[in-house]
Order: structure tokens, then C-alpha cells, then sequence
């Protein structure tokens, strides 16, 4: 009974530390532009999927798309009458620079199959550059409007995202080989290297993101417009610059999440919806607004999870997602409507 125990605990923090970084995705965008984004869950298919295309030899389809897009906007941006000369010459540069780099890492991941460092790579600037595109093209716009309009318009990318995985790789699931085979035995249980390459990074992940926020000058004023959005354009931060950096963090956080879970389960056009709302329940229990509490919802998740598929397997996700209505009872009790800042 021990042993069974001790592996679903090992089990839970592993399944924790994925939806730890659905959660701080969640929180890093929300903080900065107020979208609670229902499409975040679509950039762990696009980033386990791209990483799985990487990995067999094949192009990145992904990477055409948002390199198209990247020079779309960078002439409308150079079309500003606005701007001088000069200023114009740096956009086209800066653009150029990284529509090479997306191009660049899918071809390379293409010309090394089986890289998976260059794997990763491709994934994670691809996804994480259409982060910045999805903000551009559907928040920027509205960036105004109200949280329930900002909603609809995130129910609105999923919908196209969920579109996209199925158009570019279609319905087949990808299997995806592990970082590294086998494990080593911790008392009665059995832990794979997979599951502590999974731990390990997302930590170091959540770190080098505290690291970030803290010590860098563009984590602060990331910190600043969370803070005080107007506050933050009066000092001249460009929310709107902010807006996209948040944006890419988050797909470059929910697309390691997929690279990281792709091992265990087979890469899909369906995997990112459940993953996504798990991780939302998980950050739910912080407000969507702080990392340590979501940080403890990611492990009550897991665990739930955990021991829910060893009980009554087939209601496993129905537990975990029946969670947030305790927990959204609770941030009602100990913070009330009237007291909300947003």
C-alpha cells in the first residue's frame, strides 16, 4: 500500500510541475493585459507538436506561418508615417534578425533529425513568436474593451489555434521518444529520468522567470504594468510592447510544457484543451494573479489527479476540474467582489 502510495505522490508532482507552467503562463499574461487567455492551453499542442515534427526530419510548417506574419506586421509598422528614416531602418533589421531566427532554427531542426536540442529550439522560438503575433492580431486591437470582450476574443483563438495543429500535422497522434531512458529506485519506488528531467526544468524554468521579473530591467517594468497599467504608459513604458513580451512568455512557457509532456503521452491536436484548463484550475487558487499560491495549486492538481485516476480512472478529469468551484468559493470568501481591483 506504501509503495502504491509513494509512486501516485511521484506520479502527482510530476503531472504538477507541467501545470506549474500552464499556471505562470496563465498569470504572466493576465497580470500584464487582463486576457484570461482560454487559447493557452493551444500552445502546448503547437509546441509538443512542433517538437515532434522537428524531431522526425520534418519541416516546421509552424515556422512558415509565423515568419510570414512577423514581415506582415513589420511593413505595416514601417508604413507609420510617423517615423523617420532611421527608426524604420532598426524596425526592418530587428525584423529581419528574427524572422531569420524562426526560419533558421526550423531548418536546422530539419537538416539534423533527431537534434533535440535544435528541436526544442525550433519549437520554442516558433511558438513563442506566435505568442507576440496572436497578441498583435486579435488583443492590440481591443486592448481597451472590457475582461469579458477580451474573453470571447481568446475563446476566439483557440478556435483558430485548435484549427491550425489540425491543418498543419492533422488528426494523428505523435509519439515522442523520452530525454532519457530509464531510472533509478528512491526507497520503494521506481523514478524515471523522464519525470525528473520534467521536475528539474520546470523548475529552473520558474526561476530563471523570477530571475527575470526581479533582476532585469524589462522584468520590471513587465512588473510595473501589471501593477498599474496606466501608471506604467504615464512613465513611459510601452504597454503595448509589454503586452507582446507577456504574450510570448506565456506560449514559450505552455510550449515547454508540451515538449516536456510529449514523452509521456502521444502529441496530439486535442491534448491542449484538458492540459490548459488543468493548468487554469491550478492558478485559479492564486486569483490567476499569484505565483506562489498557484504554485501549491499545481501540486493539488497533480496529486488529485494522481490518486483520482488510481481510484475511479474514468472521472479523473471530471475531479480535477470540479476543484475550481471550491476554490473560486474560497477566493469569493476571503476576497469579495467589492474589494476587487479589476
Amino acid at each position: 500500500m506504501l509503495d502504491t502510495v509513494l509512486f501516485l505522490i511521484s506520479d502527482g508532482v510530476t503531472n504538477g510541475a507541467v501545470y506549474g507552467l500552464l499556471a505562470l503562463s496563465l498569470i504572466v499574461v493576465y497580470t500584464v493585459t487582463r486576457v484570461v487567455n482560454i487559447a493557452q492551453g493551444e500552445y502546448v499542442t503547437l509546441g509538443a507538436l512542433s517538437f515532434a515534427s522537428a524531431l522526425s526530419g520534418s519541416f516546421n510548417g509552424l515556422s512558415t506561418i509565423v515568419a510570414g506574419g512577423l514581415a506582415a506586421f513589420a511593413l505595416k509598422d514601417v508604413a507609420d508615417g510617423r517615423l523617420n528614416n532611421g527608426i524604420r531602418l532598426r524596425i526592418l533589421a530587428s525584423r529581419a534578425l528574427w524572422i531569420s531566427a524562426v526560419l533558421a532554427s526550423a531548418a536546422i531542426a530539419n537538416f539534423l533529425p533527431g537534434s533535440y536540442w535544435f528541436a526544442v529550439l525550433a519549437a520554442l522560438v516558433a511558438t513563442s513568436s506566435l505568442g507576440t503575433l496572436t497578441y498583435r492580431l486579435t488583443v492590440e486591437p481591443v486592448s481597451g474593451a472590457s475582461s469579458i470582450v477580451l474573453l470571447i476574443v481568446s475563446v476566439g483563438v483557440y478556435m483558430v489555434l485548435h484549427g491550425v495543429a489540425v491543418v498543419i500535422w492533422g488528426a494523428e497522434p505523435r509519439s515522442v521518444p523520452p530525454v532519457v531512458d530509464g531510472g533509478f529506485a528512491l526507497g520503494p519506488v521506481f523514478v524515471t529520468y523522464q519525470s525528473l528531467w520534467i521536475c528539474l526544468s520546470s523548475v529552473a524554468a520558474m526561476v530563471g522567470l523570477y530571475l527575470f521579473s526581479e533582476r532585469t530591467l524589462i522584468g520590471q517594468a513587465l512588473q510595473a504594468t501589471a501593477v498599474n497599467r496606466t501608471g506604467a504608459q504615464l512613465c513611459g513604458i510601452p504597454v503595448g510592447v509589454a503586452g507582446q513580451l507577456s504574450f510570448a512568455i506565456g506560449a514559450g512557457f505552455s510550449a515547454l510544457s508540451g515538449l516536456l509532456l510529449a514523452p509521456l503521452i502521444t502529441a496530439n491536436y486535442d491534448m491542449g484543451l484538458p492540459i490548459g484548463l488543468k493548468g487554469f484550475v491550478a492558478a485559479a487558487l492564486g486569483g490567476i494573479v499569484e505565483y506562489p499560491t498557484a504554485l501549491v495549486g499545481v501540486l493539488l492538481v497533480g496529486l488529485t489527479e494522481s490518486f483520482s485516476a488510481y481510484q475511479a480512472s474514468a472521472y479523473r478529469d471530471v475531479v480535477v476540474y470540479l476543484m475550481v468551484i471550491p476554490i473560486l468559493l474560497w477566493r469569493n470568501a476571503a476576497r469579495p467582489p467589492e474589494t476587487h481591483g479589476h
